[in-house]
């Protein structure tokens, strides 16, 4: 385990239904390489065109906190190669690495960005009290950061 799943899945981003359903799905897909376009194809999002601010996806919640959370298995993979879904609370010892083209990275990135930038304009705010909301944000600037 890197410290991309110390420092953003086991603080926020991890402790959210999205991202438990988030790995549920990638579980079942049964692949040792996960392509971030199916995984946006499958949930819905490919059809938002980046703009998740107030979209819930059905069966699994709040768009941006989806993404945010494939964000880390994002940064997991290009850190170490592979994300063991055991450390993010999937079955232990399956692992996968999640592959993400340009066009998704760059609408993953947008979204972490903007989130940092204005996160009162996210139904996702609603979750967090005025502290936790600017460490959050704070969070998807640094996450940004490494997929950039």
């Amino acid at each position: 385990m890197s410290d991309a799943v110390r420092t953003y899945w086991n603080t926020y981003f991890g402790r959210t239904p999205e991202a438990h359903a988030l790995v549920e799905h990638i579980a079942g897909m049964n692949s040792g390489t996960v392509e971030v376009h199916a995984v946006f194809a499958d949930l819905g999002l490919d059809g938002l065109s980046g703009n998740y601010t107030d979209t819930e996806i059905d069966g699994f919640g709040d768009a941006f906190l989806v993404v945010a959370a494939l964000a880390v298995l994002v940064a997991e993979t290009r850190a170490a190669g592979s994300t063991d879904l055991g450390d993010v609370g999937g079955p232990a010892g399956q692992r996968v690495a999640v592959h993400v083209e340009s066009k998704e990275n760059t609408q993953i990135s947008t979204a972490l960005k903007y989130f940092a930038l204005s996160p009162d304009d996210h139904a996702a705010e609603a979750r967090f009290d005025e502290d936790e909301l600017t460490e959050f944000a704070d969070l998807c600037e640094q996450l940004r950061g490494r997929l950039d």
